[in-house]
């Protein structure tokens, strides 16, 4: 081999192991970025020319992160499901104080005490204050739930509106992927791509496609277009008495929203929507009946009972809107005649009866089963249920995560021992075109 063909060689491999050096070193700076795959330099032999690098080649496995996508999807589902569930069970904790399975007992137990003494007038006021207290924690209840919806109604639309960004974002990652295939800056895209598709996938449900070049089709799991190439499409919420619908070009794609934190919140909003629902029932259903039974009977005033309950808008009573009709002590009905006002207890009675009494409207169950069973049980069982999920999906996640990190992250130790090797790759190739030189100078002060 010639002197001349010996330095061409050593300046090939100098440059080969300057570029596998610079990559090494940028692995280390980056072994704590979150986000970052590593890369790794890879050499291709030159016939007669040395070694050089052929690619920098990111290590990535799109199989294991369309893994980790779906369990990142999965674990925030269930987070704010569970997170908008456990506020609901906080509004009907009795044991707090904040339910109202003891304000019922105590509502049926003053009628007791009147049925005791049906002219006594503290024991009257007695039952008229613990009405006002079931109406008034009736009415924190549902007030409670309206504000636990508006708060993830307003999350919702913000999650939207950062949706939409990233999703503009990630289209401009596409169009720069396109044109940076072959330049040093390509990697440094596609982790920027996958650090967005995280983030997405971590807002929604989402299905995804790579092309040759790595840019990133993105749809909703229905199949509705979100990132195709380097157009994004927007997501718009539309909110009504029916509920709240997420859209994209104008069809509704709710029903498909699963997974991701929309999906969790999606779930938890239609939870709370359904506690709303059996609690208007419960207070319709209590204000009907305890009404019917009032009405049977006579107040103090020789007059038949009016209503016990009423609404304060005018419309039918439920939970937003139920109020004591009176509070005058002397207009409850608690005779069953006009002729013996002070001593008859008997509609009274009826009114005591009616807390065990099982009705068609509850479930064939009393006002206290209804609540303990349908409003708490029920709600305590489906927190369970999802508190299940969230932890086994988070476990899941964990596990999907330290595989993508055992494949992409960057252990320092072994960087550390690649860097010494390509430096002194590098010092041996340097010094071959040291060694060379003075071959040369040594020849050419021959030939002088």
């Amino acid at each position: 081999m010639s002197l001349f063909g010996a330095l061409s060689i050593a300046g090939q491999a100098l440059l080969s192991n300057r570029i596998a050096i610079n990559s090494t070193t940028k692995n280390i700076n980056n072994a704590y970025t979150e986000g970052y795959s590593r890369e790794e330099p890879v050499f291709a032999d030159l016939p007669g020319a040395g070694v050089s690098v052929e690619e920098l080649r990111r290590v990535f496995s799109s199989a294991l992160f369309k893994q980790y996508i779906s369990a990142n999807q999965e674990k925030e589902a269930y987070s704010q499901e569970y997170s908008i569930l456990s506020q609901v069970e906080s509004v009907f904790n009795d044991a707090t104080g904040s339910g109202f399975g003891d304000a019922i007992n105590a509502f049926f137990s003053a009628l007791h005490d009147v049925a005791l003494n049906p002219d006594d007038i503290a024991a009257r006021e007695s039952f008229l204050g613990a009405a006002q207290t079931l109406v008034g924690r009736i009415r924190q209840s549902y007030s409670s739930l309206e504000e636990i919806e508006n708060t993830y109604y307003s999350q919702l639309d913000d999650s939207v509106g950062r949706l939409n960004q990233l999703l503009k974002e990630l289209a401009d990652v596409n169009r720069s992927l396109h044109l940076s295939v072959s330049s040093p800056t390509y990697n440094q895209y596609l982790n920027q791509r996958d650090k967005l598709i995280e983030e997405i996938s971590s807002l929604i449900e989402t299905k995804l496609t790579f092309d040759k070049e790595g840019r990133v089709n993105l749809y909703t799991a229905k199949g509705f277009a979100l990132v195709l190439g380097d157009r994004a499409f927007s997501l718009s919420v539309d909110r009504s008495d029916e509920g709240v619908e997420l859209r994209v070009n104008g069809t509704d794609v709710s029903s498909s929203l699963k997974r991701g934190a929309l999906g969790g919140i999606l779930s938890g909003l239609s939870a709370v929507s359904e506690w709303k629902e059996r609690l208007n029932l419960f207070a319709s259903t209590f204000a009907q009946k305890l009404n019917e039974q009032h009405r049977a009977g006579y107040d103090l005033y020789g007059k038949v009972g009016g209503e016990l309950f009423t609404s304060d808008n005018g419309r039918p009573v439920d939970a937003s809107n139920v109020v004591l009709a009176f509070t005058d002590p002397k207009r409850l009905a608690a005779a069953s005649s006009p002729d013996n006002l002070n001593a008859d207890n008997g509609n009274v009675k009826e009114l005591i009866e009616l807390g065990e009494e099982k009705f068609n409207e509850l479930g064939d169950m009393s006002f206290g089963e209804y609540y303990a069973s349908e409003i708490v049980g029920a709600l305590g069982s489906r927190v369970a249920s999802v508190k299940n999920l969230y932890d086994n999906s988070s476990l899941r996640f964990d596990a999907v995560k330290e595989k993508v990190k055992e494949l992409s992250g960057v252990n320092v130790d072994e960087e550390m021992i690649k860097l010494t090797q390509f430096q002194r790759a590098y010092e041996a190739a340097a010094r071959v075109i040291t060694v060379s030189d003075e071959l040369l100078e040594t020849i050419l002060n021959m030939v002088r």
